[in-house]
C-alpha cells in the first residue's frame, strides 16, 4: 500500500480511470442515441430531407462495430446535421 493512503481504490478509480470511463460511455451512448433516433423517424422524412434512412443506420452500425471511433463520428454527423433536417421535414 502507498504511503498516501490511496490504496487500490485510488489506483482503479483515479483520474485515468475516470477519463477512460467517460470516453467509453460517450462512445456507447452517442451511437445508440443516433440509432434509436434514426430508426424511430419515418423513411419518407429522410427522403424529403434528401437522405436515406437505411444508409445512415447501416453506416452507423457497421462503422461503430468495426472501427469504433468512425462510427461515433458518423453518429455525431447524423445528430448534428441530418437529424435537424429530418426533424424539420416532419413538422
Amino acid at each position: 500500500m502507498q504511503a498516501g493512503g490511496g490504496g487500490v481504490q485510488g489506483e482503479i478509480f483515479g483520474a485515468d480511470g475516470l477519463i477512460v470511463l467517460v470516453v467509453a460511455l460517450v462512445t456507447l451512448v452517442i451511437p445508440i442515441w443516433a440509432l434509436i433516433d434514426s430508426i424511430s423517424r419515418p423513411t419518407g422524412a429522410f427522403a424529403a430531407a434528401g437522405s436515406s434512412k437505411g444508409m445512415w443506420i447501416t453506416l452507423i452500425v457497421l462503422f461503430w462495430l468495426f472501427t469504433g471511433i468512425v462510427g461515433v463520428v458518423l453518429s455525431i454527423v447524423y445528430l448534428a446535421s441530418i437529424r435537424p433536417r429530418v426533424k424539420a421535414v416532419m413538422i
